[in-house]
Order: structure tokens, then C-alpha cells, then sequence
């Protein structure tokens, strides 16, 4: 007999990126919001667990997505209309996103525990370094200056990210919590769901909520009260779909 309905599914699909970074010199890492944050999602994969061995592709499709916008609902949707849908009957507990490692993000953060600000300028970062930005004691003059920036997620490793200071440059190691893993230019985020999924041919229903209160990562260097001191990553804004 099949199910009347489909169970709830939600997942976080960005979000809790970082598990720390581990510098040779002092520095914080700050967060702050951004007006635009534009992913590029590669592939969406439904596992029956945590290693994805066995996996059902739902969607396989290269789209630009800036989830600070309103009308991010239409290009979820949009991209969510190519679905394939997985086998009936099967459950499966996690969701995998293949993702672009390198992120259009407009916006700021904090570069100090106060009163110092660092905002997109334009300037792209690397695998290997983070991005410069520009540095203001304002808010609103950080958050009306802010221009859009490829921010990229930095390669992990002992000592393999610049850090820049108005003094010269040191080094950063960032490690990721372990949903995360990198392979070229992508990044594979594997995410338990809330409630495992199991398909029985009824149509399902898409609700999807976003926020980028903290979608500007400032890694703070020296005081971090200097154009110098600036090093921008992409922050941890969320992106949680349901479907029902």
C-alpha cells in the first residue's frame, strides 16, 4: 500500500562551513551580512548514508543561485523542476550538494571585536589566499561601499593560506567540519537530513528558507584596523529546503 504522503525531508544545504582555522600569528574570525551571495550548485544527490555509496542523483545541472535575493524561490525552483525522482521505496538519510568552491558574495564583516569593519571590494580570493577588502569604522559606509567579490573556500592543510597584515603576510590553516570535503574547484557537502526520506510517487510540495546575516567570513589580522588587515572568505548564511 503506498503512503499517502511523503515524509519530511529538510536539510541545511550551506551552512556551518568552517570547523576552525589555526594561525601562526593571533587572529579572530568574524562574520557579518551579505546583500548577495551567489553559489553555483553543480549536483544534488540523495545516500542512503553518511559515505553516499549508494546514491540517487536528483538533480544534475550547473545554476547560478544568489540566495540574499528575493527571487532566489524561482531559480530553486526552476532548478528543482529537473528533478529525478529516486526509486520508490528506498529511504534515504542524507542529502549531497556539489558545489563551486567559489562564491560571488557583496557585503561585510567586523575585523576587530569593534568598530572596525572590512567589506568586498572587488578583489578575488584564491585557493591559497583569501581575499583583500577595504577597511571602514563604519557599518552603513561598509555596507554601501561593498562590491561584489569572488570569494573562494581556501584550500585546507598546515599553513597553506596566506593571512595579509599591513606589515607583511603569514600563514592560516583552515580545516572544515567533516560534512564538508574538497575535490578541484568543487565542494561536496554531505548533510544528514532532519527526518529520513522515502519515496511513494506523490508529487512533493517545496518550501525553502534562506538567511546571510553572517554570509561575509573577516578573518582578522594584526588589529584589523587597516586596509592591509583585510582577508574576506565566505561566511555560513543558511539555506534550508523541506519538501513535504
Amino acid at each position: 500500500m503506498l503512503n499517502n504522503r511523503i515524509n519530511k525531508l529538510g536539510v541545511l544545504v550551506i551552512g556551518s562551513l568552517l570547523s576552525s582555522i589555526v594561525f601562526s600569528t593571533n587572529g579572530d574570525v568574524r562574520t557579518g551580512p551579505a546583500t548577495q551571495y551567489t553559489v553555483t550548485v553543480k549536483q544534488v544527490e540523495l545516500c542512503t548514508s553518511s559515505a553516499c555509496t549508494m546514491a540517487h542523483t536528483l538533480v544534475t545541472k550547473t545554476s547560478d543561485m544568489d540566495i540574499a535575493s528575493a527571487a532566489v524561490g524561482a531559480s530553486v525552483g526552476s532548478y528543482a523542476s529537473t528533478m529525478t525522482m529516486p526509486p520508490m521505496g528506498v529511504t534515504y538519510s542524507h542529502m549531497r550538494t556539489t558545489i563551486d568552491r567559489t562564491f560571488t558574495i557583496k557585503g561585510y564583516a567586523l575585523s576587530a571585536s569593534s568598530g572596525q569593519y572590512c567589506y568586498t571590494d572587488g578583489s578575488a580570493g584564491t585557493k591559497t589566499a583569501f581575499a583583500a577588502g577595504l577597511n571602514t569604522t563604519s557599518a552603513s559606509t561598509a555596507a554601501s561601499s561593498a562590491t561584489a567579490s569572488a570569494l573562494e573556500l581556501p584550500n585546507t592543510g598546515s599553513g597553506a593560506v596566506t593571512l595579509r597584515y599591513s606589515g607583511g603576510t603569514s600563514t592560516a590553516t583552515v580545516t572544515y567540519n567533516s560534512e564538508i570535503s574538497l575535490s578541484g574547484d568543487d565542494m561536496l557537502f554531505t548533510k544528514e537530513l532532519t527526518t529520513p526520506y522515502t519515496y511513494y510517487g506523490q508529487t512533493p510540495l517545496i518550501d525553502i528558507s534562506f538567511a546571510t546575516a553572517t554570509g561575509v567570513g573577516s578573518v582578522e589580522a594584526q588589529g584589523g584596523d587597516v586596509d592591509g588587515d583585510c582577508n574576506l572568505m565566505p561566511g555560513e548564511p543558511s539555506m534550508v529546503i523541506t519538501i513535504k
